[in-house]
């Protein structure tokens, strides 16, 4: 298992995502853009390879928590909406999910909390 601790973590809805380019860095249409999830924990990123029957897949979860604020809403009222997650360290940025595999989210939270979890699965 594969675990690591983010500086930042933003999103794209995957109908705002033109098409993805040949390293796997998604590219917007021109009107759209990154949101950010404004987090007061740094996100922790792990990804591990699981065997099925249908054969190896990799599977990428992401958990944050953060302030809820006009972000928290969007993303809970698209909550059906897949998405596309920009994570960054000190030393690269990378992208979990992509338009053939999002990915999907879950997400618990109060009246000053959120609390995030994505999940994306594709064929190892």
């Amino acid at each position: 298992m594969n675990r690591i601790v983010c500086n930042t973590i933003d999103f794209v809805f995957t109908d705002e995502i033109v098409s993805m380019d040949t390293t796997g860095v998604p590219v917007l249409k021109p009107d759209k853009g990154w949101k950010r999830i404004n987090i007061i924990e740094q996100p922790i990123y792990q990804s591990s390879i699981k065997q099925n029957d249908a054969g190896p897949t990799n599977e990428e979860t992401v958990s944050a928590k953060g302030r809820k604020n006009n972000i928290t809403e969007l993303l809970i009222q698209y909550c059906g909406f897949h998405t596309v997650l920009r994570m960054s360290t000190d030393e690269e940025v990378f992208y979990v999910g992509n338009l053939e595999y999002p990915c999907t989210m879950e997400y618990t939270g109060d009246k000053i909390f959120d609390n995030y979890s994505f999940k994306a699965i594709a064929p190892a």
